[in-house]
């Protein structure tokens, strides 16, 4: 995705280790050269608490809509619940303030 992301400027070495890493599929390698700021960029990761403030800052940048795609967590159904009974709620409350 990030060749296709001008607003991204991804090390060339950087890029390279991780298509390499995946094509081989070894994420855990792929993994080790992305940086929290680079997932950041194409992510939602943390905590309910996390995810919420991260959607909440591009809802209010003027983002009409978000989309929780998958993986949704460890698991499927603990991702799913933690999405709708915390991140969710907490997202509609932090755009009320």
């Amino acid at each position: 995705m990030a060749p296709l992301d001008p607003t991204v400027s991804i090390e060339p070495e950087r890029l390279a280790g991780i298509e390499k890493a995946a094509a081989g599929y070894d994420f855990e390698g792929a993994a080790s050269f992305i940086s929290d700021e680079l997932l950041a960029r194409f992510a939602f990761a943390g905590t309910p608490d996390e995810v919420a403030e991260q959607t909440a800052v591009l809802l209010a940048a003027g983002t009409h809509r978000v989309e929780f795609g998958t993986p949704h967590g460890k698991t499927a159904e603990s991702g799913l619940k933690l999405l709708g009974e915390r991140v969710l709620p907490a997202v509609r409350e932090r755009s009320n303030e």
